[in-house]
This record gives structure tokens, sequence and C-alpha cells, in this order.
């Protein structure tokens, strides 16, 4: 690993006021499903990438991000993250050592991801593409990551795409490192099979929609 989750990187812009949460027994804090549905709403009806029509419910998120290890230091990488649900929910458990990069196509949803992890200094938002991972980690001197978590609609992608977008997300993981990806629909099984030693499928219907696999893909 390199240095960066020792080296936080300063804050973008003024922070914008927080999207209303949740609290739960251990007074974490979790993302509301109404938060920024308007936000979504807008998006997804003017941008083809944004598959999610509101987003991902608390139920969804708890049970992605219970296969990370908030212990020790991460570098975290989160592929689309919208309106930041997941983002916040991980911000709130990292040490402070972690870094959790965003990266974001939509030019909406980055200003906002930007806005509101302004203060925080590991928090840092790229606007662009999943399908440029390697090129966004070797530009910060990352040679590996901890986790990948993704809500991208693979889905939306071409045959070629997907695959080589699994591959890349393979070799920028740590050794013990693990993809978390959330999904419309048990499609992506099979294909994650193919790229990662051992891959574990949950089904989650408390969401909107209510048809959510979540897999945890380890190395």
């Amino acid at each position: 690993m390199k240095a960066l989750k020792h080296d936080p990187l300063s804050a973008y812009l003024a922070r914008a006021p927080p999207s209303p949460v949740f609290r739960d027994s251990s007074d974490h804090a979790v993302p509301s499903v109404l938060s920024g549905a308007l936000t979504y709403i807008k998006n997804f009806l003017r941008d083809q990438d944004v598959a999610a029509i509101a987003p991902s419910s608390s139920f969804l998120v708890r049970r992605v991000c219970k296969w990370i290890d908030f212990e020790e230091d991460q570098i975290i990488v989160e592929y689309g993250p919208g309106n930041g649900v997941f983002s916040e929910f991980i911000l709130d458990r990292l040490t402070p050592n972690s870094t959790l990069l965003l990266i974001e196509s939509n030019a909406d949803f980055a200003e906002m991801l930007e806005a509101r992890t302004a203060d925080d200094p590991r928090a840092v938002v790229v606007k662009d593409r999943a399908e440029r991972i390697v090129e966004i980690l070797d530009t910060r001197g990352v040679e590996a990551v901890d986790y990948i978590v993704s809500g991208i609609p693979f889905s939306f992608l071409d045959e070629d795409e997907k695959q080589t977008l699994l591959a890349q997300t393979r070799n920028v993981l740590s050794d013990d490192g693990k993809f978390l990806v959330y999904q419309n629909y048990n499609h992506l099984e099979a294909p994650l099979r193919d790229h990662f030693s051992e891959v574990r499928k949950e089904y989650e219907p408390r969401n909107i929609p209510p048809t959510m696999f979540a897999y945890e893909a380890r190395k």
C-alpha cells in the first residue's frame, strides 16, 4: 500500500447542509432512503448511467457494509456513489487515517459529494468513470486498495466493458481485498465467479426496487 491512507487529502468545497439520517443502536448515522430522492429522480430521468430512481435503503447499506472491517485503516473506493448514502455510512465508521475515494461520473452528484465531504480529509471526490480506475489510482500513487464498493449498473455495460471492468477491479485490490457490489436482480453472480476466488450472495428486499442482490467477492 502507498501512504495515501496515512496522509488524508485536504478538503474541497464549503460543506452543504447534512442530509437527514437515522441513528442505529451504536449511534452511528444511517442515511434515510428519502435523502436526496428528488435529486435521484431528476438524474434518473436525464442520465442514462443512473439506474435507480431512489437512493439505496439503510437495510441495503448495512447488508453490504457489514463485510468491511472498520477497525483497521483502509483505502476504500466507491464506484458511482450517487448522492452519498453509502459514502456517509462508511465515513461515519472509518478510522481517522483511512481514505474513501469516490468516483462519480454524474456532475450533479459529484458536486453534491464534494460539498458534503468538504470538511472530511478522508474523502476524495473524483469526477470520472469507474472504467478508468487504473489511471485514477496511478495518478494518486495508489498501488492497491482494500475494498471497492459499487452500485453502478453492470447490466448497462456491454459484455466487453463488463469483463474489462471486473478484471481491472480485481487487479487493483490488495491480496486480501474485496469487491462489494449490489445489483438489481441476480445477473452478476456468474461473471463475478469468473474473476474472483470466492463469491457470497445475499438478497435484500427492503429497498426500492425490492429486487437487490448484494455480493461479497474476494480476490
